[in-house]
């Protein structure tokens, strides 16, 4: 297996999240033991004290507050090989890091550029049993279901072509491979799928782990919740899909699409 020294969590910590205690716990109790930090671009004496008490190291950005923006400056406070940006509300299984790592080993002549894993809703504090957009994300992953590691960029962007298939929180990314990669600030919602997008052309693999390990959090103060309600999620799914299929097809893709995001709220 890899060594753990070669992996960070990286959490990128905003405003004063009252989960972000559990998400720590949840890394500290990894079966196999990794570097953690926390980044932030809105310093409080809460996230201070919360990497003081946990003994996590604490960096914070100068630059104004944005979601590619923190994403960004947390990953490149890693001096790791292997990062996982570790969402702030959301809890990590104990085996996350031992079981990535593990593919990471056995998949290092594919060139992996990312290894995800499967992840349970969490809502009031209690998984989701089941949900329309559970059910479609399966779908759109079914290469990974016949093939743990795929390299055709055809394969790769087709379980992104009709919605983002790849949660977040569970990617690791393998910065010797990805090529400097970045999350774009052009968006605030969709900044995840079009890196995915934008990774799936290049040479290397995607890795699937077919197991639960992340529990991804809805709440009603969540960043995607309100984004959900301003309507500027919509928006951008609707440019993403339309960059992959053209304007008509795109939009109406779009409108089947947007009746997932329901899901999405508590």
């Amino acid at each position: 297996m890899i060594s753990a020294k070669e992996h960070t969590f990286v959490v990128p910590a905003y405003k004063d999240s009252p989960h972000l205690t559990r998400c720590i716990e949840s890394l500290l109790e990894q079966t196999v033991p990794t570097h953690i930090l926390i980044a932030t671009s809105t310093p409080s004496d809460y996230i201070k004290t919360t990497a003081a008490r946990y003994q996590v190291p604490y960096f914070v950005s100068d630059a104004a507050s944005s979601i590619a923006g923190d994403w960004n400056f947390a990953m490149n406070q890693a001096t790791t090989r292997y990062v996982t940006i570790a969402h702030q509300d959301d809890i990590y299984n104990r085996d996350f890091a031992k079981e990535v790592l593990i593919k990471l080993e056995r998949f290092q002549n594919k060139k992996p550029l990312m290894v995800f894993t499967d992840y349970d809703d969490l809502v009031n504090g209690q998984k989701r049993k089941n949900s329309l957009n559970a059910v479609v994300k399966d779908a759109l992953l079914l290469p990974f279901h016949l093939k743990q590691a795929i390299r055709s960029p055809f394969v790769k962007k087709s379980v992104l072509a009709l919605g983002n298939s790849i949660c977040c929180p569970s990617v690791t990314l393998d910065r010797q491979h990805i090529n400097g990669m970045q999350f774009s600030p052009q968006y605030t919602c969709v900044l995840d799928w079009v890196a995915w997008l934008t990774l799936a052309k290049q040479e290397g693999a995607f890795i699937f782990i077919n197991k639960r390990l992340v529990q991804h959090r809805i709440h009603i103060d969540s960043e995607t919740t309100n984004q959900i309600k301003i309507g500027k999620r919509q928006q951008e799914e609707q440019a993403v899909l339309q960059s992959v299929w053209g304007q008509t097809l795109g939009g109406l893709i779009a409108k089947l699409y947007s009746r997932g995001l329901s899901d999405n709220k508590v």
